[in-house]
């Protein structure tokens, strides 16, 4: 009997328990430190090298911010969640069940109007209580290919003939899964990260892969197996809803001072080539994001 009232009090806790609080730009200064929300082992974005030290495009961005700030910087690293919705409502503006504090910002978030205003199934906006701001790099989808398999690929419709490499439920997956109808899904190879997926390219068992040009061209240089001669295709992409989107970070809703502040730092990083230094150092060609070609 003690027992389930216990479970009852534990469960009644976690269901109705605040959400944890946000901090303003007047607490995080008065507090010394910001923490930004980056993901876990996601390179070239954020991840530990052999030694432990923090490295990536996101986590150097993070410390240029800090040191702006005059703040020390503490990372909170995240496991991703089922959705990004997930990831926000987690790090940004609520907190997860399992510990209810959340980071004062959050890195590698789409900078996207549509997406920014998305509605659920009551017509209600998913993510009021997330203030999305700051783009720092563009992204893109892209097919990479090893050159001793394929010529060329010149049009995606080859990848009939020979397998490709994605990442489990991304969006390429989904796509070549589809794309004319069909007619490519036999040649889909799955993998859990898109590490093991160049892996396989390696090793031949795959002819193709497709993901991120940021994340290709970091494994091309940085990936500990590179027995294939890998090239990144320039083919056309037919019927993908978005070939490339701007990244950006996101605060809650409550707090736009410190979106302003952050957002003038990465603004500057952006457009006076701080960050198109930081993503050379990790082997990946610097897209501008469209804000700032507008501006320019």
């Amino acid at each position: 009997m003690i027992f389930l009232l216990l479970t009852a009090v534990v469960l009644s806790n976690l269901l109705y328990s605040p959400a944890a609080q946000a901090r303003s730009y007047d607490d995080v200064m008065a507090s010394g430190f910001i923490e930004i929300a980056v993901y876990k082992e996601f390179p070239p974005y954020s991840y530990k090298d052999e030694d432990g030290k923090a490295k990536g495009i996101d986590v150097e961005l993070a410390q240029h911010i800090a040191q702006q700030m005059k703040l020390e910087l503490k990372l909170r690293w995240m496991t991703p969640d089922e959705t990004l919705d997930d990831d926000l409502r987690n790090h940004v503006w609520k907190g997860h069940y399992l510990g209810r504090s959340i980071a004062d910002v959050m890195m590698r978030v789409p900078y996207d109007k549509e997406f920014s205003y998305q509605t659920n199934e009551f017509g209600e906006v998913k993510n009021d209580l997330v203030h999305m701001f700051g783009p720092y790099q563009k992204e893109r989808w892209r097919v990479g290919f090893d050159a001793d398999q394929l010529d060329s690929l010149g049009t995606l419709a080859v990848l009939r003939y020979h397998p490709v490499a994605v990442e489990t439920d991304s969006l390429p997956d989904v796509y070549l899964m589809s794309v004319f109808n069909g007619q490519i899904r036999d040649k889909v190879r799955h993998f859990i990260d898109l590490r093991d997926a160049y892996s396989a390219l390696q090793e031949k068992e795959v002819a193709a892969i497709m993901g991120m040009q940021s994340q290709l061209q970091w494994l091309s240089k940085h990936h500990p197996t590179q027995k294939q001669d890998f090239q990144l295709s320039t083919v056309a992409l037919p019927r993908l809803h978005q070939l490339d989107w701007d990244i950006g970070m996101a605060v809650h809703s409550n707090y736009r001072q410190l979106a302003y502040k952050l957002g003038d730092i990465v603004e500057r990083a952006s457009t006076e080539g701080l960050v198109q230094q930081i993503t050379a150092r990790y082997g990946v060609d610097y897209l501008l994001p469209e804000l700032y070609k507008v501006s320019q």
